[in-house]
């Protein structure tokens, strides 16, 4: 039989192999003893990329002895190099002398004679070596190592199947992992904590964290990290404007290196904890971008596409399940809100100090900077105030308000927004609201006995677009406050009339 035959029935052993696995490690077990076996060789060894240590390790091998194999791990970059200015190999046929080679005498003692080094090649880009030793000293023929670069692609091809089929695995996994520990759980941080740990683990990468955008700072905080030293992340604040701040946007960015990337506000704080390659995902809930998802790598890399297809889906999931912790927590919120004032409502018949209470409890459900209440004077021509929460003793005395826009719309029955209350042209007090620190405003109608009687409106310190939610959850609050309102005014004339009738029974006491 021909070395040629040999060849040719090698591929097709390889061929026949590779439709009935899918395990990696026998796939390329069955490469490296057809080296052997078809080129007469002593051993042979597959050596893949350990990129994050800039070394090489044995994935597979056969003839070696285990010292001889952890005698010096190989640096990877230098053995792609050199392969390359090689023309695409290395040959070597006395190990015991040839100056290219250490660890001569390691050599000599396991045996071995001549080495012949081709790369393993995976979307143009050599991922690790597979080496084919001898016993006795050769020169490799053109054929020898044409067979063992085939080889070597059969190699990068199963580790490239073996590859696709764990990424499969693994982002299955992590969106079971995530959809589960959104079904069990409505602790964002603990869900989000998950997360991140899930990733480092599954994309082999050195640190991941999650930041929401605190609007009022435009920082971004910290909620969730996982392989990151503290002293890393107690660097200081990281502003969404200096920081990658395409992000915030909605765009996903890759950093090739964040040491000296001038987006990146901390480049020598990355530099002191080994990050070099980065990869910042947008985090958004509904329409809105909340935050930014960044993955930190070791060592300068491209991150594939469908790795960055995952995380984008993976920082998705982390967005849905703060929305669904954001529901569960408004729901609790209004149950507690309307309870609260119900119970205040049938407490007391202190028209104060339920509006008061209301008032401070609308703005803290939903979080805003201040709250008002007014409400119209008998002749129905001013608006005077009632309570307030989180305005300044000079902004209240600023002067007698007038229907400005919003109030004259809110007494029309309307809820109105005013986005900018520093550009309308229609908000009185525009430079006292700038100085209070007053952005947006929500002015929702107060009404009893289906008339409009006042105005409560929530102050915003940064540019708001109140929800539609916002504005029910608003609207509720006031009606309820107009209700406290004819309650008591009710109570006030049953009083009335019971003194009346009093004072006329009484003057008809010799009907008695």
């Amino acid at each position: 039989m021909t070395k040629k035959t040999d060849y040719f029935r090698t591929f097709c052993n390889i061929s026949k192999a590779f439709g009935t696995t899918f395990n990696k490690e026998d796939l390329l077990d069955i490469i490296v003893r057809s080296a052997i076996d078809t080129m007469n060789g002593k051993a042979a060894c597959l050596f893949m990329a350990d990129e994050e240590k800039d070394v090489s390790v044995p994935v597979a091998q056969k003839g070696l002895s285990e010292n001889y194999l952890h005698k010096e791990p190989m640096k990877i970059e230098t053995a792609v190099k050199q392969l390359m200015e090689g023309g695409g190999y290395l040959s070597f046929r006395d190990v015991g002398t040839d100056p290219r080679l250490s660890n001569h005498e390691a050599k000599k003692a396991e045996g071995i004679a001549s080495i012949l080094v081709v790369p393993i090649m995976v979307s143009d880009k050599a991922i690790g070596v597979l080496s084919l030793y001898t016993a006795t000293p050769r020169d490799f023929t053109e054929e020898e190592i044409e067979f063992l670069t085939a080889l070597a692609e059969q190699g990068g091809m199963a580790i490239q199947h073996a590859r696709l089929i764990e990424r499969i695995r693994q982002n299955s996994t992590l969106f079971l992992d995530m959809a589960s520990s959104i079904n069990v759980s409505a602790d964002t941080k603990q869900i989000l904590h998950v997360l991140t740990e899930n990733i480092v683990e599954a994309y082999g990468i050195k640190g991941v964290n999650i930041r929401l955008l605190n609007k009022e700072t435009d920082v971004l905080e910290l909620v969730a990290s996982y392989g990151l030293s503290e002293e890393f992340l107690n660097k200081g604040s990281v502003d969404a404007d200096q920081s990658v701040s395409d992000v915030i946007r909605g765009e996903t960015v890759s950093i090739r290196d964040a040491r000296t990337d001038k987006r990146i506000q901390y480049n020598d704080a990355m530099a002191k904890e080994g990050i070099i390659s980065m990869l910042c995902v947008p985090v958004q809930s509904g329409k809105e971008i909340i935050g930014v998802m960044r993955l930190f790598s070791g060592r300068e890399r491209e991150f594939p596409e469908e790795v960055v297809i995952s995380v984008e889906a993976l920082a998705n999931q982390g967005g849905i399940a703060i929305e669904k912790a954001k529901l569960i927590h408004r729901m609790r919120m209004n149950t507690e809100l309307f309870h609260d004032l119900a119970v205040n409502i049938n407490s007391t018949l202190d028209v104060k100090k339920i509006m008061h209470i209301m008032s401070a409890d609308v703005a803290e459900a939903l979080n805003v900077k201040a709250s008002s209440i007014r409400l119209l004077d008998e002749d129905k021509k001013k608006l005077e105030l009632v309570t307030s929460y989180g305005l300044s003793e000079k902004y209240i005395s600023k002067g007698p308000l007038s229907a400005e826009k919003g109030i004259s719309e809110a007494l029309r029955n309307r809820p109105v927004v005013v986005k900018n209350a520093a550009n309308d042209d229609g908000v009185q007090y525009r430079d006292e609201k700038k100085e209070e620190g007053i952005i947006s405003i929500l002015s929702v109608p107060i009404n009893a006995r289906d008339e409009v009687i006042g105005v409560m409106r929530l102050y915003s310190g940064v540019s708001r677009e109140f929800t539609e939610d916002d504005i029910m959850l608003a609207t509720a609050m006031a009606h309820q406050g107009g209700l406290a309102i004819q309650n008591a005014s009710m109570y006030l004339m049953l009083q009335e009339d019971k003194k009346n009738l009093e004072e006329e029974i009484w003057s008809h006491r010799s009907w008695f």
